[in-house]
């Protein structure tokens, strides 16, 4: 019979350290932290308030650049930049893409480039709406690390067991390509 002190055991070959990234460690506590906040700011300042995110494939170029929608960034407008929310983010950011890409982008850990397009305007860029550009981020604006979580929200995306995934074709910079112009 386990004696008492047997019954909470757990082998030291088990438990993993703790992810790094601080309060944005990629956790589930984090993750839901975070989408908790999106949800109350997006109540609030509706699409005004939100950026679509996607990562920058590093195996497309030129013409042929592929964009992978990674989720939707809310931020408090009156006292947070978009740049900064996205920076503030950005490890939850870079992990998430990492894992529901993990061919395309599962390698690139660290060098992955990042671009934000107006809210809810996943519909325009599918259909190659010349006015929806996307606009490249930094991963590192000055006072981002300042930025307390609760004025930036995180809405992931989501990707099922098929494995599809949302992404757009545009150039380097971000447009429509001309030859996906209709």
């Amino acid at each position: 019979m386990p004696n008492e002190d047997d019954k909470d055991y757990i082998s030291p070959m088990r438990q993993r350290p703790p992810p790094k990234g601080g309060d944005v460690a990629y956790n589930n506590e984090n993750i839901l932290r975070q989408l908790r906040h999106y949800n109350e700011i997006r109540k609030v300042g509706g699409k005004e308030c939100v950026q679509d995110i996607y990562a920058r494939d590093p195996n497309t170029s030129g013409d042929n650049t592929r964009f992978w929608f990674v989720g939707k960034v809310a931020r408090c407008t009156g006292t947070v930049s978009a740049e900064a929310a996205i920076a503030r983010q950005m490890n939850l950011l870079e992990e998430h893409a990492t894992r529901i890409r993990p061919v395309e982008l599962g390698r690139s850990f660290g060098i992955l480039e990042f671009w934000f397009a107006p809210g809810d305007t996943e519909p325009l860029t599918s259909q190659n709406d010349m006015g929806t550009r996307l606009q490249k981020v930094r991963k590192v604006v000055d006072g981002s690390d300042k930025v307390p979580l609760l004025e930036v929200g995180l809405d992931l995306s989501i990707v099922t067991n098929q494995g599809a995934g949302f992404c757009i074709v545009r150039t380097a910079d971000g447009v429509v390509p001309p030859h996906m112009i209709v």
